[in-house]
């Protein structure tokens, strides 16, 4: 197949009667940029249009199409608002049909600026200019401040951009262009529907950003500017660079380097409240250190990077969620030792007496919280950059549907959580780390000679994790922050036992369940309203409770240990272990709002369950 099959404009056609096509430029994404030559005005422009594929590829999926299209409206729209030297502009956006054949297709069409040559990458060593001092101020000063004055622009006109990256920076000669406003975000524009898709581009991602578009700021685009500072300094960004963390220099020497390494760190904070909090900060602060030669030059600036008060835009999103790693895309775990199913960390069992607590045996979930020590951190962050938080021990009382264990009293000692269920994301991220000790035939993965995982389609188009022949991939980035699931006992104990967490016990998850929810009675309807969201969904959507801690007893179930006397432990794991399926609703549940747990066996793994960790608070906390 030619290029002119596979584009939809063929070069020498005239486009509406203006625009006379030229060269095909590229693909990316949803789109396709032709270079063309306007007729009446003598000047070559560039054209993006939708491409006929990926039109194509949303047959079945009507809503996600009008959203991508709006996106493209958007984009003609934000880029409209927008006049400066250093941001791309647009000249002209319409509609038409043209034939090819016997077809005719209706295309919307954006007529933009025409920048011949490179992008802001060409102009970036892949080796980073560290440690020329005199490189890296050439380039701050030709390069990077003229392109925060294009960002600062489009912040004060209200507009996020969302994918700033060196190749959306284009060079007209020396003067950097800001282009490709397709994620843009525009306070006088109502906003787009989205899906649970994650859009732009991870190592320039903030993470805040990757758990929810919609609610990310400005910061995210200060984030983005500081990742690419650092890769002017220190290199281009390698494959398995870690996303969504804190960038640093490695050991900068000379004044010059350590102010802008500071600089780096406070652009690049995961908690986007300790970030700079514009880019007129940042402008600032590189200002000074072009300034000066030696000697400290920012040592005005506070660690937290707080320097200005947020736009007014900015503080009405001052509820966002909280900015926490849960799934990062790039691992750094190969060094542990996995200790398998034999080596689980067994629980302290919880005390356990016939006494209930609950005045009204049933679905009210009541706690009695104590007040945890003085010297208990209100979260750690495990070795495999989950956020455990802080249960404070207490006591409650099995509800009356829990079988042997109904209406039982329950005192369980303070203890770690993690925050959310495992993801695609993390359970990767570990199978890779231990594949020495992994085995895969038809689409079943063995570890150790045990059952560990699934493969294949958890529900009709969604195929989560896949395995290559060498390594596991989470097949589409977007899922890589959704729970693990198909997944089996054997599989969720290993993850945690190589971390240095276990499972949790019925109890342990019931109580942190029961208190969270603030010691009230629980609303079965309020709950199920929150917590039945489609599979897949993002960890990060669901609600946390009082202790911090999303989707428990959300719409999927979660392995952890059980009583022994509930089932004949003789069938499981020579008598040593038993699990249990914890918690679970779906939007069709109505019979039971808190399930009572459901005896499995250990290499069983099923569409709607996943699994999350605990650790006790005598064990060894992460470092």
């Amino acid at each position: 197949m030619s290029e002119s099959d596979k584009t939809t404009l063929n070069i020498g056609m005239v486009l509406d009667d203006k625009w006379v096509i030229l060269d095909f430029i590229g693909r990316g994404g949803m789109g396709e940029v032709y270079r063309a030559h306007q007729l009446n005005l003598k000047r070559d422009v560039a054209i993006k249009i939708i491409s006929r594929q990926w039109v194509k590829s949303f047959e079945c999926d009507t809503q996600e199409l009008e959203n991508s299209m709006e996106r493209f409206r958007r984009e003609v729209q934000v880029m409209a608002q927008a006049r400066h030297p250093n941001v791309l502009q647009i000249f002209d956006y319409g509609s038409v049909t043209i034939h090819r054949g016997e077809e005719e297709i209706s295309i919307e069409y954006l007529i933009m600026e025409y920048v011949p040559g490179s992008s802001l990458r060409d102009t970036m060593s892949d080796e980073g200019f560290y440690p020329e001092e005199d490189r890296m101020r050439q380039w701050l000063n030709k390069y990077f401040m003229p392109l925060l004055d294009g960002v600062l622009a489009l912040h004060e006109l209200g507009i996020v951009h969302r994918d700033l990256k060196p190749e959306n920076v284009l060079l007209a000669g020396s003067v950097p262009k800001i282009a490709d406003f397709g994620l843009a975000r525009s306070c006088v524009l109502k906003p787009i529907t989205q899906s649970m898709h994650v859009l732009g581009t991870p190592p320039y991602m903030a993470q805040e950003q990757f758990m929810d578009l919609r609610r990310s700021d400005e910061r995210v685009d200060v984030y983005a500017l500081g990742k690419i500072l650092y890769e002017a300094a220190d290199g281009k960004m390698k494959s398995d660079q870690i996303p969504f963390k804190q960038a640093r220099l490695n050991n900068p020497e000379g004044a010059f380097y350590q102010d802008l390494d500071r600089i780096v760190r406070m652009t690049t904070a995961e908690d986007k409240n300790e970030r700079l909090a514009s880019v007129a900060d940042l402008k600032q602060a590189l200002e000074g250190v072009r300034k000066v030669t030696d000697g400290p030059s920012v040592s005005a600036l506070p660690e937290s990077g707080k320097l200005s008060p947020r736009p007014k835009f900015q503080r009405s999103k001052a509820w966002l969620l909280a900015s926490v790693v849960v799934f990062l895309l790039a691992g750094i775990v190969a060094y542990f030792v996995l200790g398998g199913p034999n080596g689980e960390q067994k629980p302290s069992p919880a005390t356990e007496s016939p006494a209930p607590v609950q005045k009204k045996p049933g679905l009210q979930a009541v706690a009695e919280v104590t007040t945890p020590s003085a010297d208990l951190k209100a979260q750690l962050l495990g070795k495999d950059e989950a956020v455990l938080k802080l249960v404070p021990g207490g006591a409650t009382a099995y509800p009356n549907n829990f079988e042997a264990e109904s209406g039982k009293s329950i005192q369980v000692s303070s203890f770690y959580m993690d925050e959310t269920p495992v993801t695609n994301h993390q359970f990767v991220k570990f199978l890779n780390a231990v594949l020495d000790k992994i085995k895969v035939e038809n689409g079943v993965v063995r570890g150790e000679g045990n059952i560990w995982l699934l493969l294949g389609e958890v529900k009709a188009g969604y195929e989560p994790i896949i395995f290559t022949g060498e390594r596991f991939h989470v097949k589409l980035a977007h899922h890589s922050a959704c729970p693990v699931l198909r997944v089996t006992a054997y599989g969720a104990s290993a993850y945690a036992n190589l971390y240095g967490r276990r499972l949790p016990t019925l109890a342990e998850w019931y109580y942190a369940f029961a208190a969270g929810i603030g010691g009230k009675a629980y609303d079965q309807a309020s709950y199920r309203s929150e917590t039945a969201l489609p599979i897949p969904s993002p960890v990060m959507v669901y609600k946390p409770n009082q202790f911090g801690i999303r989707g428990l007893n959300a719409n999927i179930g979660e392995w952890g240990w059980g009583s022994r006397e509930r089932m004949d432990s003789s069938q499981l794991d020579g008598g040593q272990t038993q699990y249990v399926i914890l918690g679970g609703i779906s939007k069709t549940d109505q019979k039971e709002a808190i399930p009572a747990p459901i005896q499995r066996y250990p290499w069983e793994a099923f569409e709607t369950v996943g699994f999350r960790c605990v650790l006790h608070i005598e064990a060894k906390q992460p470092q």
